[in-house]
């Protein structure tokens, strides 16, 4: 069941829920009211892809409570591609949210959806930003611009996981948007895996100056990773630039990195380097690490 927290006395009042709403991951949606009759049609963004202009929200107030049907695009082996979910719905009056939780069939998952099944619609400004909190729903003042609240830790959080998902499913473009979606939540020092995340998407997407700018800030913020020494590594390997390359990976695998278990299935990386004797010394450094049970682990993850 999907439930919308609308405010009671909506109908009755008059009060048109209309304009631009971001949906979180799911995208934007343009919310239109004629009457008691609410629907919402697709703007951009989101990885369902959905068309613009369809038509994925549709329902009726009755009384308070709005009933009405939301349309999702899903994953699972016997799941469609796509099903319709009943909704219920209350609007939240002080930020002017609409809150939700999608519990999808058993087995399904949603990449348009949070994992946890939440839903949130914020109306979008003239700026196409988020006019209140982009993902509490609590009613309570956004936290201002720089400042760390809770809410948008957690939100960064759960941004980062969804693009952790999309990388791993070589999905890049989604990948690099959900990871720019948490450090828009939170740019902190502390959330460096999503710097990390991005860097390594855009370089995926051959974006290499844009991929060195984010790795070079999470390896500023965490300098003795061996997985961020390694995508730096990697990116001014794609960049031509041998001695910084051969710099970064050495560090890799000083740092425990398990350079030769990656190196043999990175193509551009072997490509770039595979024929070069210090590069063939760093794999070799790094297989006799191994086998003295001292080296960290290797991931092609970020």
């Amino acid at each position: 069941m999907l439930a919308f927290f609308l405010v009671p006395g909506l109908a009755a009042a008059g009060l048109p829920l209309s304009g631009s709403y971001r949906a979180d991951s799911y995208g934007t949606l343009a919310l239109k009211t004629e009457g008691e009759h609410v629907s919402g049609r697709v703007v951009e963004g989101g990885p369902c892809h959905f068309d613009a202009q369809r038509e994925v929200l549709v329902g009726d107030f009755e009384g308070s409570v709005l009933v009405a049907r939301l349309t999702v695009c899903q994953t699972g082996s016997m799941c469609p591609a796509e099903q319709t979910y009943p909704v219920l719905g209350f609007y939240n009056e002080e930020d002017s949210t609409l809150v939700a939780h999608v519990r999808l069939r058993e087995g399904c998952q949603s990449l348009g959806l949070q994992k946890s099944g939440r839903f949130i619609l914020v109306p979008l400004n003239a700026a196409g930003s988020p006019a209140e909190t982009p993902a509490g729903g609590s009613g309570a003042v956004q936290d201002p611009p720089g400042k760390r609240g809770a809410r948008n830790v957690e939100a960064a959080k759960q941004a980062s996981q969804r693009g952790d998902q999309f990388y791993k499913a070589h999905k890049w473009d989604e990948a690099a948007a959900q990871f720019k979606q948490s450090l828009d939540y939170d740019s902190g020092d502390s959330n460096w895996p999503a710097y990390l995340g991005r860097g390594s998407s855009l370089l995926k997407m051959s974006q290499v100056n844009l991929a060195i700018k984010d790795l070079e800030k999470a390896h500023s913020a965490n300098p003795q990773n061996g997985f961020i020494l390694y995508m730096l590594g990697c990116a001014y390997a794609q960049k031509r630039d041998k001695p910084k390359a051969l710099d970064y990976l050495k560090r890799a695998v000083s740092a425990g990195y398990e350079l030769h278990a990656v190196a043999e299935h990175d193509q551009d990386l072997t490509h770039a380097l595979g024929n070069d004797p210090q590069f063939k010394d760093l794999v070799k450094s790094s297989r006799e690490k191994n086998s003295r049970g001292t080296a960290g682990s290797g991931t092609s993850s970020p």
